[in-house]
C-alpha cells in the first residue's frame, strides 16, 4: 500500500481534511468552529495534525487573520471539488436535489382524501412540481420510490412522521338498498379476504353495534381486495360495503350511495406523511408538511358536516 493510500484510510486526517475544508472556505478558524460545533482550540489542533501529516505548509499569517499558502490553495480548490461531488452523491442516494416532489401514497387515500385538497396547494405554491404516485399497498419508503410518503406502514429509523388521520370505516350501499329503516339481510362487500380474517371488518361493525351478523349477512361476504373495489361494487348494487369515510364522502354527497347507518368503524390504520429527517429542511417538503398540518387542524362543526354531505 503506497504512503498516500495509507493517509486517505486514516480517519483522524479525514476528519483534519474536514476542518480544514471549513477554514479554508471561512477563512476564519473562529466561523469554522462555530459551523462545526466545535472549539477553535480543536480546530487548530487538527490544523496541525494535517500540517503534521502530510509535511506542508498550509497556512500563513496576515494581520490578525490567516491566509492559504500556494499548497494549502491547491488543497482546498481540490477538497472543493470533492465535496461537492460527496454532496451530490448523496443527495442522489437520500433524494434531495430533485426538481419534482415526489408524493408515493396508498390507492384510497390519494383518490379519497389528497386529491379534493390539492388546489389549495397548487394556488399556495405554484413553484413545487408535485408528482403523485398511487401505489395500491403501503410503499416501501426508499429514495427510489419517492421523497415523501402518505402511509399506514410502521416508520422507519432515520424518517420523520406527520400524522394526517385515523382510518374510520363507514357502511355504505346504493339507494335501493337502503332506506330510513333499512331491514333483513344482505350481501357484505368485505376487503379481509384472507382464510384466517375473512369478514373481519364485518366481525368487528357488529362487535361495535350489537348487531347479529347472522340477521344481517345474505348469504356469503362478497369478497375483493381493496376499499376503491369495495366503493365500486356497492355503487353497482352488489351489497353493503365499509369503506374509510373520506373515500365514500363524494359519492355520498352526489347520492350514488347512502350511509347504510352513520357507526364509524375504527379500521387501526394511522396514516401519516413520512420523509427523512435529514431531508427535513428542504422548502418544498417543508411546505408540503405545513399545509398537511393546516389541513388537519381542527374544523368546525359546520365544515365537518359539509366535507360529510350532512
Amino acid at each position: 500500500m503506497s504512503n498516500e493510500q495509507g493517509l486517505l484510510r486514516n480517519t483522524r486526517l479525514i476528519r483534519s481534511l474536514h476542518y480544514f475544508e471549513a477554514v479554508a472556505r471561512h477563512q476564519s478558524v473562529k466561523r469554522a468552529a462555530d459551523e462545526l460545533g466545535v472549539s477553535q482550540s480543536a480546530v487548530s489542533h487538527q490544523l496541525r495534525e494535517l500540517t503534521t501529516a502530510l509535511g506542508e505548509q498550509l497556512f500563513g499569517r496576515a494581520g490578525r487573520g490567516i491566509t492559504l499558502t500556494p499548497t494549502g490553495r491547491r488543497l482546498a480548490d481540490k477538497l472543493a471539488v470533492t465535496f461537492s461531488g460527496l454532496q451530490s452523491s448523496l443527495d442522489d442516494i437520500v433524494g434531495s436535489g430533485r426538481q419534482v416532489l415526489r408524493v408515493a401514497v396508498c390507492s384510497s387515500f390519494g383518490p379519497g382524501w389528497l386529491i379534493p385538497r390539492l388546489a389549495s396547494f397548487y394556488a399556495a405554491h405554484p413553484e413545487i412540481e408535485l408528482q403523485l404516485r398511487l401505489y395500491a399497498q403501503d410503499p416501501e419508503q426508499t429514495a427510489q420510490v419517492a421523497d415523501a410518503f402518505v402511509t399506514a406502514q410502521d416508520v422507519k429509523p432515520g424518517f420523520a412522521a406527520i400524522h394526517i388521520l385515523d382510518e374510520m370505516l363507514v357502511a355504505v350501499a346504493a339507494p335501493q338498498l337502503t332506506g330510513p329503516a333499512p331491514a333483513g339481510r344482505f350481501p357484505l362487500i368485505t376487503t379481509d379476504i384472507e382464510a384466517d380474517r375473512l369478514g373481519q371488518d364485518w366481525h368487528s361493525y357488529c362487535a361495535l353495534t350489537g348487531v347479529s351478523l347472522d340477521t344481517l349477512r345474505a348469504g356469503s361476504f362478497v369478497q375483493c381486495s381493496h376499499y376503491m373495489l369495495a366503493l365500486e361494487m356497492a355503487r353497482a348494487g352488489l351489497g353493503i360495503a365499509l369503506v374509510p369515510d373520506f373515500l365514500a364522502r363524494r359519492d355520498i354527497a352526489a347520492g350514488v350511495v347512502r350511509y347504510f347507518d352513520r357507526t364509524l368503524l375504527p379500521a387501526q390504520r394511522r396514516y401519516h406523511l413520512c420523509f427523512k429527517k435529514s431531508r427535513a429542511q428542504e422548502p418544498e417538503l417543508r411546505a408540503l408538511v405545513q399545509w398537511l398540518k393546516a389541513e388537519c387542524a381542527p374544523r368546525s362543526v359546520s365544515r365537518l358536516a359539509r366535507e360529510a354531505g350532512l
